[in-house]
């Protein structure tokens, strides 16, 4: 059974994307193939390329990209690079609205993504430089409103909303066969405790009022592209919003692909971004944040997915919990932060 976030009912076909690409952005398409290995389950992308040989990044979503849209647009309209260039719709707006969701259209980037490549101490510096690059943008809309979201929704349901339903079924001892389910379940009641601090530091308040930039939302190597040039791509900008800088930098210091940055990158990313002062106690509640989503949605994905889903949710519950997890990443500073408040 689909769940309401997942777009399995209305899957734009290719027949589809080519009519709204000429339709909406005067693409006349000579190929187009959908890619693989996107985590978004309410997207489709496709490599487009057009009758003059350029290629372009198409991509339908049912979530809501208004803000990343217009900064890509905005960021590559002042010549930035790192960007991947928008194309506008035939009437000059960032998107267009298609089958209940929107269609926005990049170049495409080339290259290897940073997760899987690795970046290179000068890499690392790239990473800050370009970051800050988004950071500094002026001119985009300061919504409080947007700015105020404190993670990424990844299902229907807010994350509260699972933990309670979690914490329903692991208080049930009912046996089953469901080997997955026993996992989950069990690595659940086991790591209760920490989940209670996580969600400590999920309610965390700063004392400071910080400034609001542009922020990328999700820029973890994953979503960095590494060209045959060395050069940096920053993509997929669905999370994109006005809020902390701390919203973006938290996934630099607290990785969320199990590969914790080492000091020396950590200097060249800091090196390359430039003097900050960065607001420890926002740091860290970002991060609980995102440990507790990447946590509860993987667990409902375990537990309830088909049967690719549950091995993949499997896997990224078992690895936010591991030593190299997220979780155990800001588990030290945010001790540190919660024994503080209780100080004061």
């Amino acid at each position: 059974m689909s769940r309401p976030d997942t777009v399995e009912a209305r899957r734009p076909t290719p027949d589809d994307a080519r009519r709204w690409l000429a339709r909406d952005f005067g693409i006349v398409v000579a190929a187009l193939a959908e890619t693989e290995g996107g985590a978004d389950p309410a997207a489709v992308v496709w490599r487009v390329v057009d009758g003059d040989g350029v290629v372009w990044a198409a991509k339908w979503t049912t979530r809501r990209t208004r803000t990343g849209t217009r900064l890509v647009a905005a960021i590559t309209a002042g010549g930035a690079d790192g960007v991947p260039a928008a194309r506008s719709t035939t009437d000059g707006a960032t998107r267009s609205r298609r089958r209940g969701g929107r269609l926005s259209v990049t170049r495409w980037s080339d290259g290897q993504d940073a997760a899987t490549v690795g970046l290179d101490l000068d890499g690392w510096h790239r990473y800050g430089r370009l970051l800050a690059t988004v950071h500094a943008h002026e001119g985009q809309e300061r919504d409080r409103r947007r700015g105020a979201r404190r993670g990424i929704r990844r299902r229907s349901r807010p994350y509260r909303a699972q933990l309670r339903a979690l914490d329903t079924m692991a208080a049930d001892p009912a046996p089953t066969g469901d080997d997955v389910r026993h996992v989950v379940l069990d690595a659940w009641r086991e790591a209760r405790p920490r989940i209670a601090v996580l969600s400590r530091g999920a309610r965390l308040a700063s004392g400071s009022d910080p400034a609001r930039v542009p922020c990328h939302g999700d820029p973890h190597l994953g979503n960095v592209l590494v060209g045959a040039d060395g050069g940096l791509q920053l993509i997929d900008w669905d999370e994109a919003v006005v809020a902390p800088r701390e919203l973006d930098l938290h996934l630099v210091e607290f990785s969320v692909l199990f590969r914790p940055a080492a000091p020396a990158e950590l200097d060249a990313f800091r090196a390359g971004y430039g003097p900050v002062d960065v607001d420890e106690t926002l740091l860290v509640r970002f991060a609980s944040v995102r440990a507790l989503e990447d946590l509860t949605s993987s667990a409902e994905a375990a537990l309830s997915g088909s049967d690719a889903e549950r091995a993949e949710g499997l896997r990224v519950f078992l690895g936010v919990l591991s030593p190299l997890g997220s979780a155990s990443l800001v588990e030290p500073r945010l001790r540190a932060v919660l024994a503080a408040a209780d100080r004061r």
